[in-house]
């Protein structure tokens, strides 16, 4: 699967109309699809039928904060809630094309923490980190 990587200095993560902002420096932000675009059938006579995949913008966000920062105890307390709450947001990432300047974007739609935080350590600076998953039934990219 094709993996989509944001540098977490340039990108403007939003979920639940909370910023996310406490990440190591030189870290990235992760976007994963989890299925394929299509699916296809090949026929014994050379046909093929494809379909788009009903599963195709099913996305894995994966984001590492700093740990005990304002954005670990917000993804935290997503996390603890006794009734899962839906998770909606978007990503932005700046980016400069033939010297013109643009936003790269993508609207993050229906999530769940889907895999418990993991504790890690940032190769830099030795900072503790906590590892979020979030998983979105669709995750739409924009230019």
């Amino acid at each position: 699967m094709a993996n989509i990587t944001m540098a977490a200095d340039s990108t403007s993560l939003i979920l639940n109309g909370f910023p996310i902002v406490d990440f190591a420096e030189g870290d990235i932000i992760e976007l994963n699809p989890a299925n394929e675009l299509t699916s296809r059938v090949n026929s014994a006579e050379g046909g093929v039928t494809v379909q788009k995949r009903v599963d195709a913008g099913v996305t894995d966000l994966i984001v590492r904060v700093q740990k005990m920062s304002n954005s670990d105890v917000f993804l935290n307390s997503l996390r603890n809630q006794e009734v899962p709450e839906l998770i909606q947001g978007s990503a932005k990432e700046d980016y400069n094309r033939d010297g013109t300047e643009g936003v790269e974007s993508f609207i993050l739609e229906n999530g769940s923490i889907t895999t418990q935080p993991g504790n890690t350590k940032n190769n830099q600076d030795g900072n503790a980190m906590m590892e979020y998953t979030i998983q979105f039934r669709n995750a739409v990219r924009n230019l």
